[in-house]
């Protein structure tokens, strides 16, 4: 497939021939974003799931900001007007899908029953959830059968669409059990990263915080969260910066010298190294 060495893949059945027997289909792609891009308010008239991969990526719907991690799954329904966190996909790695609403018989092939429960779980769901990176093989399952040319294609595209929306609709509660301890104290840990831009700590000192090992802190982070421990903090950090910039009028200085960077030189090289422009350029461009 693709998708699995380009930076970017997409199904549009709107731009290339649909799926036959498949219309509930309509969008599905990958995303390796190095540096930020904008993403303004949009709209879709199905449902869209997105899984991040790897990195960190905010949502903005209704006023209200939605953080995702390694392994969570942002959706939005049908007509919601939503964009990018400050306007900016922020780099990171994702898959995405948006298939029609589930509101008529013989949606995939399904009974009229088992669509309206579908439909009814759908209406549920928390705007972001956890399903793990497991759900990364149905997402190469699904672009694998898109790309085949067996005339079984469309049963595999079906398959694969419906075990995907299996796996972000019944939450598997087995897998968040397993480490919900740990799980709490990271938790606890990313609130206070976020809510203490200016603080630097190393590998050692986080670990000690959460009681394990720096190694085993090291692998935990990542996998929690997609990115090392400090890649993330200074995420955090320049997430933050955005902020300052949109909603105050302190100087580059100002904000640099809040966020602890030692100059506005230094502040601004790693801006631009994870927004894609300078302090001034991103302000200017609001």
């Amino acid at each position: 497939m693709a998708a699995k060495q380009s930076p970017r893949w997409t199904y549009d059945a709107e731009l290339q021939a649909s799926i036959p027997d498949v219309p509930e289909l309509v969008l599905f792609g990958f995303d390796e974003i190095k540096s930020a891009l904008p993403l303004s308010y949009h709209q879709h008239d199905g449902y869209e799931f997105v899984l991040v991969e790897r990195g960190k990526a905010s949502w903005e719907l209704d006023g209200q900001v939605y953080e995702t991690k390694a392994g969570d799954v942002f959706h939005t329904c049908p007509g919601e007007l939503h964009r990018g966190g400050f306007n900016v996909i922020e780099p990171s790695r994702f898959w995405w899908f948006i298939v029609t609403p589930p509101h008529t018989e013989d949606w995939l092939r399904l009974p009229l029953e088992e669509s309206e429960n579908i439909a009814s779980a759908l209406q549920m769901l928390p705007r972001v959830r956890h399903i793990g990176l497991q759900a990364i093989q149905g997402f190469r399952q699904l672009g694998d059968a898109i790309n085949s040319s067996s005339p079984m294609r469309s049963t595999a595209v079906r398959q694969a669409v419906m075990g995907l929306l299996l796996a972000i609709v019944q939450a598997n509660e087995r897998m968040f059990a397993l480490a919900d301890d740990l799980a709490s104290q990271f938790d606890l840990l990313l609130r206070r990263i976020e809510d203490e831009p200016e603080w630097r700590p190393d590998v050692e000192e986080l670990a000690g915080i959460v009681r394990v090992s720096p190694s085993h802190f090291f692998r935990t982070f990542q996998s929690y969260t997609g990115l090392p421990p400090m890649s993330y903090i200074e995420r955090m950090r320049i997430k933050k910066a955005c902020s300052l910039l949109a909603e105050s009028s302190g100087t580059i200085t100002e904000i640099a010298n809040s966020l602890g960077y030692a100059s506005s030189q230094h502040f601004a090289t790693v801006f631009k190294r994870i927004i894609g422009m300078t302090p001034v350029q991103w302000r200017m461009s609001r």
